[in-house]
């Protein structure tokens, strides 16, 4: 006969082995490195894809932008429709770099960030 303390271990470590195989681990990941922001109000436009990846693999670090041009909170940036064409041609959010000096530049490359999901 199994002692109740024995079972009770088997059974939690039975519920943490299906816990650890049901958890998206990739959902670790893209929470840690931020993952893809999608910006849905652009107006008559395709929405814009941000990617954290495409940024980190080209050597861009989290603290090149946060906390000094990006804060850490979801719809921070976008709150009051922040964001715009003329915002980021006068150099602010992602124009602090997409400038045509250390990155493509806003103007004319539309398709390069407005893309169909």
């Amino acid at each position: 006969m199994i002692s109740p303390r024995i079972y009770l271990i088997v059974k939690a470590l039975t519920l943490l082995g299906v816990l650890a195989f049901a958890f998206p681990f990739w959902a670790l990941s893209a929470e840690q490195d931020g993952g893809d922001i999608w910006f849905k109000d652009t107006k008559k436009f395709a929405p814009v894809l941000f990617s954290h990846d495409k940024h980190s693999q080209v050597g861009n670090q989290c603290t090149d932008c946060h906390d000094k041009i990006f804060k850490k909170q979801a719809g921070s940036t976008d709150s009051g429709n922040a964001i715009t064409m003329e915002t980021l041609q006068e150099g602010q959010y992602c124009g602090t770099c997409h400038n045509k000096e250390k990155a493509f530049s806003v103007k004319g490359s539309c398709k390069k960030c407005h893309v169909k999901p």
